[in-house]
């Protein structure tokens, strides 16, 4: 399954938010895995973050990914950084897919 996001790191710190991706934390990946995430990617384009994922089962993924301590910890890293559409960063805005290859 095919997920993409968007939302908004806050004015002036994209370049932030890009270095403190520099070293994601081996737990977040592992713990991706582990949540059936096979590739996962990030772009900024200004101020605006999309994201895609191809994730097995999205499901699984929100239920392990929000149960998670360490996952917990990073979003609270990034919080300063980051305006979210919806009311909390569990609830970025989902991108309608309309074409796939």
């Amino acid at each position: 399954m095919n997920v993409g996001n968007v939302y908004r790191v806050r004015a002036g710190l994209a370049d932030e938010y890009a270095r403190r991706h520099a070293t994601v934390w081996p737990e977040i990946e592992a713990l991706l895995r582990d949540a059936s995430v096979r590739s996962y990617s990030i772009y900024l384009w200004g101020e605006v973050v999309f994201t895609h994922m191809d994730v097995e089962d999205y499901d699984r993924l929100v239920a392990a990914y929000g149960s998670d301590p360490v996952a917990a910890r990073w979003d609270e890293a990034f919080a300063d950084l980051l305006e979210y559409p919806g009311a909390e960063p569990a609830d970025p805005e989902r991108l309608r897919e309309v074409w796939s290859l």
